[in-house]
């Protein structure tokens, strides 16, 4: 697992954080509304058709023809006028970036540069549809526990709140005496349908946090650290980071990008302020003359498999092809690693519901039991 407990210089966080909160009005971090699906499709054909010779402005007009209304359809539209008043391409799409972001507008614009335009949208397309595959996973491994999880609580909480209350009126007017887990529950009950507020204290903990998490970036530094320091959640995090910081960067760098700006790039694709830094070290370190591996090594954010890859990528002349072949490798372990986490979660998160249902049952039965008891010894 890669190694995530380094200390990151004061100076260095206060950058971070400056970078952070400026790079909005820069342009370079708006938050894209169009559906990567969508952009994924969009490239594969605008690739096809720059591939069959076509001008770029006929093919946008191709494109906005064949595609569905919306305000995408209405980008497209937008960006073939601009190209029509002779704007390259690469500078038509960054007008929008809510669709197109810095990955998509600097690789567009290194394929200008190179004649090979339609070569790299399609590397692009390609790049896209491995993300997407990414974060379908990702979702779907997180919405199956959540679903089991938010039912679990809502089944907990109406027994407590609606059933247990009957029974403990039952076993009143039967004047029982009650066993310790019985009493335990009832009690249980008794507090949540009289401080039935608590209930809403999870939803509101939650909505807090997340605003909290996306407005300080203090708060949401320490967060990405604290779960990258967990033993399993920390290591698919920090394999879905190298995969995304590996492929993102092989693909600018193929696609003829340099080296410093491709950087920048990277870090505006990276979802960890841990990782981000890093690559903050790196750029400043391949600035002043190091090589890539070095400074990576240096941020001990790296495993030591892929800081070698990189470095014999920069011995051969084949960087990018080493950080392709990285980011294929660990993509893969990011899809496995995910498969056995979900499977090892799937059984535990059933059994503790299955768990915590049962013992309230037993709980609620337990004075039923003794009273047949009871009975039996009197007969």
């Amino acid at each position: 697992m890669a190694r995530i407990q380094r200390k990151v210089p004061a100076a260095r966080t206060v950058r971070s954080k400056a970078q952070s909160e400026t790079q909005t009005s820069a342009g370079t971090s708006v938050r894209r509304t169009v559906p990567l699906k969508h952009l994924v499709r969009f490239t594969r054909l605008l690739s096809t058709l720059t591939e069959a010779g076509l001008p770029i402005m006929r093919n946008l007009n191709i494109l906005s023809d064949q595609w569905p209304e919306g305000k995408f359809r209405d980008t497209i539209l937008d960006t073939a006028e601009l190209v029509e008043e002779g704007q390259p391409l690469s500078e038509a799409l960054a007008q929008h970036p809510e669709a197109f972001d810095d990955l998509f507008v600097n690789m567009a614009r290194a394929g200008e540069a190179g004649g090979v335009l339609d070569k790299v949208l399609l590397r692009l397309a390609e790049f896209m549809e491995g993300a997407q595959d990414i974060r379908d996973r990702t979702r779907g491994a997180i919405t199956y526990p959540l679903t089991i999880l938010i039912v679990a609580l809502c089944v907990i909480t109406g027994l407590m709140v609606f059933v247990i209350p009957k029974f403990a009126g039952l076993f009143q007017e039967m004047d029982l005496e009650l066993p310790a887990p019985t009493r335990i529950l009832i009690a249980t009950s008794d507090f949540l349908v009289v401080n039935w507020w608590v209930l809403i204290l999870p939803p509101l903990f939650f909505l807090g946090y997340r605003m909290f998490y996306y407005r300080s970036f203090g708060f949401r530094r320490w967060n990405h650290s604290f779960w990258l320091r967990l033993p399993l959640v920390g290591k698919l995090m920090s394999i879905g980071q190298i995969s995304r910081f590996a492929n993102t960067f092989g693909t600018l760098v193929s696609s003829g990008v340099p080296h410093l700006r491709a950087f920048e790039i990277v870090r505006g694709a990276l979802t960890n302020e841990i990782y981000r830094e890093a690559v903050d070290d790196i750029q400043d370190e391949v600035r002043e003359g190091e090589p890539i591996a070095g400074a990576m090594e240096a941020t001990e954010c790296f495993d030591d498999v892929v800081v070698s890859m990189v470095e014999v990528g920069e011995e051969t002349g084949e960087l990018d092809h080493m950080c392709l072949r990285v980011g294929a490798s660990y993509e893969d372990h990011y899809k496995r690693t995910l498969d056995i986490v979900l499977k090892l979660l799937e059984p535990i998160l059933l059994i503790m519901m299955a768990g915590v249902v049962g013992l309230i049952a037993v709980s609620l039965f337990l004075p039923m039991f003794k009273l047949l008891s009871q009975f039996g010894e009197a007969a």
